[in-house]
Formats: C-alpha cells, sequence, structure tokens
C-alpha cells in the first residue's frame, strides 16, 4: 500500500488518535500538541507551543517504517538547517528519540497557495510579491548550495501578510542521495524537465520552479508538462502585467541554457519593469473601535496607519463594515471619502481577497448616480478603499432632519436608483444592501448609491445574506436574503421598494424588533396603506411599490427596467407626443436604460 502524497510504503500509525499518543508520550513533556494539520502514513505534521520557549511551533514527526525513510525525513532537517531566510521555513531542532524522529520549526499562519488559487487567481500585486519572496529565497538556497529542485503549491504557504514561504526541502539536491529509489515524486509539474528525468539540476532548474509556481498563482492553473502547450499567461487572465508574463514564459523554457542564469537575473529582469516596490501589508486587525479604546485613539491610531498618503479631516458617519472618513490625497491633492473597515471583518484572509475581487467589479461600473471607487489600501492591520466624495447627506438622514420625503422627490430617488441598478445589474453586480444609509443625496438633489458589491465580499452568504443594519435588524433585506437563501437582481429591487416606503412614510414598511419579526410581517405581506397616509399617492403607484415587495421573488418584477416602465406609466408620464413637464423624465430614463424613448 502507498501513500497518495509521498508514494511510500505505508507505515503502521494509521489512527489520528494514535498520532497524538504516541507524539505526546514521546514529547509531551516539552511541546503541548494542539492540532494535526497534515499526515500522511509515516510522518504528521502538528502546530505545538513549545512549554519551555513559550511559543507556538510546527512540529513534524517520522514514525518509523524503515531505514530509508528515517535517513531521508533527517536529511531533509539537514538541509533546511543550512538555509536561514525569511521566506524559508527554519529550523529550531531536530532528533530521534526511539522510533520517532521529529523536526521543530517556525509556525506560519497562512494556507497553501494551493488551498488559494482554489478561490481564483491571485491578485496581481500579490503575484508580484510573490515572486520577490520566491526568487530571493531561491538565490539564499543557491548561494548555501543548495537546489530545491522541486516547490509543491501546497508546501509554499501564503501568510496572512501576502508574504509566501518555503516549507519543503525533500527533493532538493541536499537530500537527493537519501531519497528511496522507488519514490516517485508527485507535482511534476513544478520540476524542471531535466530534473524530472533524474538529474539533479543547477541555478536554472529552478528558475523553472518559480516560473511554474507564478503561472499557477497568476492564472490560476497548473501549466502542462510539455511546455510546448504552455499557453500566454494573457490570454488567460488580460491583466496580467506585461513583465510579469515576461518573465514566466522565459522561465519555462524547456532547455535550460535559454532561461535565466539564476535568481537574482529573473529577478532583476522583473524589477527593472515592475519596480521594487511592494503594497504594505494588511494584517489581520487588533484595533476595535469603540470596544477599549475611545475615537480620539482610534483615529491616532489612523493617522498614524494613513502615513504619507492621506490626511484625515473628519468623520462622515460609522456603519456595519467601518467608519467613513473625508480625507485629503496627498498625492492627487484632493479631498475623497475613505471607509476603513472593522479590523473584525478582515481577520480572514480569504475575506480580505473576496473584499477585494468584489472592490474590483464595482471599481468597473460607471453610472451617474454610483459612487465612485478610486482605490484599496492597508496599512497596520487596517484595510480601507477611497471613494467619490458626496457632500449631502444620506436618504436616511435626510428623512430624519426632514420627515417623509415630497412625492416628487421620491419619485426622482426611485428613477435615479433603478437607472443605477440597470446599469449595474447588467454588468452581473447585485448589490444586496440597498438601504436608506447607502443612497446619498448631492446638494442637486441627483442621487449616488454607494457600496457595491461589499455587502457579499465582507458578510458571504451568511447571517442576512449580506445585508446589514446599524439597529441590527436588516428592516430592508429581502425575504430571501434573511433566510439565507440564493440571491439575485430582485432583492435588490425589493429593498428598493422597501427605501420607497420609508421616504414616503418617514418608516420601513415591515418593523420589528427581530430579524425573525420582521420575516414573519414580509410573509403576511400587508405592508401599510400609502394612500391612507399620503393623499399625493396614486392607487397605481401604491400597487407598482406593492409588487415591488413580493415576498416571493417570482411576484417581483423581472428587472430594474420593467419596474421604471412601470412606475412611470403609474405616475402618468406622458404618452409620445405630449411634451409635458414629465417628458423630461422620460427622456432621461430612455437614456439610461439605453433605449430610445419611443
Amino acid at each position: 500500500m502507498t501513500t497518495p502524497v509521498f508514494g511510500i510504503p505505508a507505515g503502521h500509525v494509521t489512527d489520528p488518535a494514535a498520532y497524538f499518543q504516541r507524539t505526546e508520550a514521546v514529547l509531551g513533556h516539552r511541546f503541548r500538541l494542539d492540532t494535526i494539520v497534515a499526515s500522511s502514513r509515516e510522518r504528521v505534521l502538528f502546530r505545538a507551543h513549545d512549554r519551555t520557549l513559550k511559543r507556538q511551533v510546527s512540529l513534524r514527526v517520522n514514525f518509523f517504517v524503515g531505514d530509508e525513510i528515517r535517513t531521508w525525513f533527517l536529511r531533509e532537517a539537514e538541509a533546511l538547517a543550512q538555509l536561514d531566510h525569511p521566506a524559508i521555513r527554519h529550523v529550531y531542532d531536530a532528533g530521534t528519540i526511539g522510533d520517532l524522529a521529529f523536526r521543530v520549526g517556525n509556525w506560519i499562519d497562512g494556507e497553501g497557495l494551493d488551498e488559494a488559487v482554489k478561490r481564483g487567481p491571485r491578485l496581481i500585486p500579490a503575484v508580484h510579491g510573490l515572486a520577490r519572496d520566491l526568487l530571493s529565497a531561491l538565490d539564499h538556497a543557491h548561494a548555501c548550495g543548495i537546489i530545491l529542485r522541486r516547490i509543491a503549491p501546497s508546501s509554499l504557504l501564503i501568510g496572512f501578510s501576502g508574504h509566501g514561504t518555503v516549507t519543503d526541502a525533500r527533493f532538493s539536491s541536499w537530500t537527493l542521495p537519501a531519497v528511496p529509489s522507488d519514490v516517485v515524486p508527485t507535482d511534476q509539474a513544478y520540476m524542471a524537465p531535466e530534473v524530472r528525468t533524474g538529474g539533479v539540476g543547477d541555478p536554472a532548474s529552478d528558475i523553472y520552479t518559480a516560473g511554474a509556481i507564478l503561472y499557477l498563482a497568476a492564472t490560476g492553473l497548473e501549466p502542462p508538462l510539455d511546455t510546448a502547450g504552455v499557453r500566454r499567461p494573457t490570454e488567460i487572465r488580460p491583466t496580467i502585467s506585461r513583465a510579469m508574463e515576461r518573465v514566466i514564459l522565459r522561465a519555462l523554457r524547456p532547455a535550460p541554457g535559454d532561461r535565466y542564469m539564476n535568481a537574482v537575473e529573473m529577478l532583476e529582469d522583473f524589477a527593472s519593469d515592475a519596480g521594487t516596490f511592494e503594497t504594505p501589508a494588511v494584517l489581520p486587525g487588533t484595533l476595535r473601535p469603540g470596544d477599549n479604546e475611545d475615537k480620539a485613539r482610534w483615529e491616532k491610531r489612523l493617522r498614524r496607519a494613513l502615513g504619507d498618503d492621506y490626511e484625515l479631516l473628519s468623520s462622515l458617519g460609522a456603519g456595519g463594515f467601518g467608519r467613513v472618513y473625508r480625507v485629503r490625497d496627498l498625492h492627487l491633492e484632493r479631498e475623497v471619502a475613505l471607509k476603513v473597515l472593522h479590523p473584525l471583518l478582515t481577520r480572514d484572509p480569504e475575506v480580505v481577497e473576496r473584499f477585494r475581487r468584489e472592490a474590483q467589479l464595482a471599481a468597473r461600473l460607471n453610472h451617474l448616480n454610483i459612487v465612485n471607487i478610486y482605490d484599496i489600501g492597508g496599512r497596520a492591520g487596517l484595510i480601507w478603499y477611497t471613494m467619490e466624495l458626496i457632500n449631502g447627506p444620506s436618504v436616511a438622514q435626510l428623512v430624519e432632519r426632514d420627515g417623509p420625503l415630497p412625492l416628487d422627490r421620491t419619485l426622482r430617488l426611485l428613477r435615479e436608483a433603478l437607472s443605477a441598478l440597470s446599469h449595474a445589474h447588467g454588468s452581473g453586480l447585485v448589490h444586496r444592501d440597498i438601504k436608506p444609509e447607502n443612497m446619498l443625496i448631492e446638494r442637486d438633489g441627483g442621487l449616488r448609491i454607494t457600496d457595491f458589491g461589499l455587502a457579499l465580499a465582507l458578510r458571504g452568504q451568511g447571517k442576512f445574506g449580506g445585508a446589514t443594519s446599524q439597529s441590527g435588524t436588516p428592516q430592508f433585506a429581502s425575504p430571501e436574503q434573511l433566510l439565507g437563501e440564493r440571491v439575485d437582481q430582485r432583492t435588490d429591487l425589493y429593498s428598493l421598494g422597501a427605501v420607497a416606503f420609508f421616504a414616503l412614510l418617514g418608516y420601513p414598511p415591515f418593523r420589528g424588533a427581530t430579524p425573525e419579526q420582521v420575516l414573519a410581517l414580509q410573509t403576511l405581506n400587508d405592508p401599510p396603506s400609502l394612500t391612507g397616509a399620503r393623499g399625493d399617492v396614486s392607487e397605481e403607484m401604491e400597487q407598482v411599490l406593492r409588487r415591488a415587495l413580493s415576498p416571493e421573488p417570482s411576484g417581483r418584477f423581472p428587472s430594474a427596467a420593467e419596474f421604471l416602465q412601470a412606475l412611470n406609466r403609474a405616475t402618468r408620464v406622458p404618452a409620445p407626443g405630449d411634451r409635458g413637464t414629465d417628458w423630461e423624465w422620460a427622456k432621461a430614463a430612455s437614456r439610461w436604460l439605453r433605449f430610445p424613448p419611443p
């Protein structure tokens, strides 16, 4: 029997509980075993706690299955011990006690590159940073006389900061004499052709390995074993920088003499175009504004994090995702809005990456009624994004200040919101958190919607489907969101219908102290009467808004365009040939929704 990972004979330990028991018996006096991170038949990786030095460590143990395997295990420990580089796992100690051999190293919080790319290709700046880490590590190894020969994506750990760390040297030139003859390496796509056939390799062989790793990170695809089948990275992902594509393709050439001679040459060629600047690391946050520190202390920390990039001017508000500030962009010398995300939301690197990807999609939207996103950045445990500064109140603030809105102002709000939603939905983006706080009013009365797509990015499909509320009760969320079911563009139309009731009445259509109460009222589908509360709202308009609030998505308007058409008919937008005062609305709506007026 062989293991799927190493292709070597199975050992005697097969039960995870036995892994703990045998290791605890031998090393328990020095290490507290926390959890098993990875295992095969003859070796196990623990996350452990060093009782003496009071720190987390990685503890890899080898259960005796034969002299060859034991020698190979210890030889790999020797190889890693020769290296001292921040992008290579350190070895603190190694040894043999009875039938158990062990190796102690630094603990790295993160995930393998193979897991990271399952969510999609790495962000371009992250690929650039990985190239610098990897090539610097290879240069150090070569200076120490070691050729790594293979770097499996599962053994290249990506930390929370985005930096990569090499953790595996089992097939390196140092260990090669000890590798059992019947072992066939896995992940051969990350071995140079001359190494796959049994060659020792040289620095150019590791260049091929680096190119293969970067190809995976940049495209999300494993390079084919036949180099003739390698596609240009920009064919797969057009946004990959030309500098990155150039160095990857040269590194993946089949003949060693056609590649870079060494890691320094490859790094210098890349840096000649891409530069050496690294985006400041975004670490899992430790700041908790409002928990244990007052506003002044929080803002002092934020000012230090913003550094020379932005000058903090004033606070604009707070919400479920973080705080919004008016800042001055010191590079472009203009005022912008900066939303700093709550650190509790960015502890998970998957959430940070999903947020960046959703922000990229939102930044592509170009519409008069959607707030533009300018940039994403982070430093000192914080992550933020900057956007267009709107000098005006939100619909929530406006209603709180002035009470229910006039009918003509509400109609303008709805028409402009439907125009924006039609554009976003046509681009494949659903807002998921339409509410009065996210609808900003400019000085000329125009509407600007903010936070497109960010609800999904930061909350995922979990609680309330991404909907939020300062009160903690998402009163503008659709029933399917509250139930955690799949959502589409009709969810946004439901939320906009609820905002319309709020604007006309001064309160949401379904008020409840808990999400369960709100959901129960939604199911009854009996919102308050608009015609009974306001004499200027027609029965036709109320029927349109009630349809938007249908508890079943199939009962609502299928699109923002049809919602707008129904609204215009209900409010008696003039027919063709009639140039009444509302004709301008019909022309504007037609222009926004990209079909000509009749």
